[in-house]
């Protein structure tokens, strides 16, 4: 009987999350673009990373700075493109083509870790928008991930 109550739980919020504190994802130039928002933007004492990998398999890119000269990406203006390289780091895996409709997370590190889960999906006139991950990260959803991403009144009544 045990068993079976552990198994049914419904209650997720007893795991704990494989990273510290969420990150974020937005379209810049076309291009995704990450950062992670917290309070503490000092330079980091040790290396950091970015890295992008499909929900249940390979990583897509991964770059790595080890010296602790950048600062975390931390605000939309400070974010790190998809497939660009740090200054001051190396390309530890080369950038493949993100695809729609496949799951992707994407994990920003120095001492702590930082993570944002991600799709990308086409509007209406073809623009790539990042929306979310359906339950468990099997999937995806048509619906966007920031606020800014969704269509206007406007767009969706014209398509303009």
């Amino acid at each position: 009987m045990l068993f079976i109550g552990l198994c049914c739980s419904g209650n997720s919020d007893a795991t704990s999350k494989p990273y510290d504190a969420d990150a974020q994802v937005i379209m810049k130039d076309g291009v995704p673009c990450f950062f992670a928002t917290m309070a503490n933007v000092e330079t980091p004492k040790y290396g950091q990373s970015i890295m992008v990998s499909i929900s249940r398999g390979q990583t897509v890119w991964h770059i790595y700075e080890a010296h602790g000269t950048e600062q975390i990406p931390s605000s939309s203006d400070r974010c790190v493109k998809y497939g660009t390289a740090w200054h001051t780091g190396v390309t530890v895996k080369e950038p493949m083509p993100l695809l729609d409709g496949v799951p992707y997370f994407a994990d920003i590190g120095s001492n702590a870790r930082y993570r944002v889960t991600f799709c990308l999906s086409r509007t209406a006139q073809g623009e790539q928008v990042p929306t979310k991950w359906a339950e468990g990260g099997y999937k995806c959803t048509d619906k966007p991930l920031n606020d800014a991403d969704k269509p206007s009144i406007w767009q969706r009544m014209f398509g303009k």
